[in-house]
């Protein structure tokens, strides 16, 4: 009785397009892009990496709001107006003043007054013509 071997071929199998997801540490938000989505961006538009972790917009914003804030005396309102005003315009220095203005919730006038602060201490660059 003689014993045959047979090989057995492993077909290669195409890897199918995986699903884009991204879920925030802070707040544990997810968002999904279908496998294969010729929409799915690198990143969710906001979004940054830290350490190895996703953080969404709102977190990035609270997370600075909070950092400015710590020890800080006065008023707690201002404090934190100020601290969003200032992260929104490093965060998009070419952003029109109405934008930003709209995004911390407060004037132009004042977002204009923060910037000037920001770029006569060197901490922002002057905004594009």
């Amino acid at each position: 009785m003689s014993t045959t071997k047979t090989k057995t071929a492993t077909r290669s199998r195409a890897r199918a397009p995986r699903a884009r997801r991204w879920t925030c540490t802070g707040c544990e938000v997810t968002v999904r892009y279908a496998a294969g989505s010729k929409l799915a961006p690198r990143r969710p538009e906001g979004w940054t990496k830290q350490g190895g972790n996703w953080l969404c917009l709102h977190c990035q914003r609270e997370k600075a709001v909070e950092k400015a804030t710590i020890g800080a005396s006065g008023d707690g309102w201002a404090s934190r107006r100020q601290a969003l005003l200032e992260f929104e315009l490093r965060r998009s220095p070419d952003e029109p003043d109405g934008v930003i203005a709209k995004r911390a919730n407060c004037s132009t006038g004042h977002v204009r007054k923060v910037r000037e602060e920001l770029v006569a201490a060197g901490k922002l660059g002057k905004k594009a013509a």
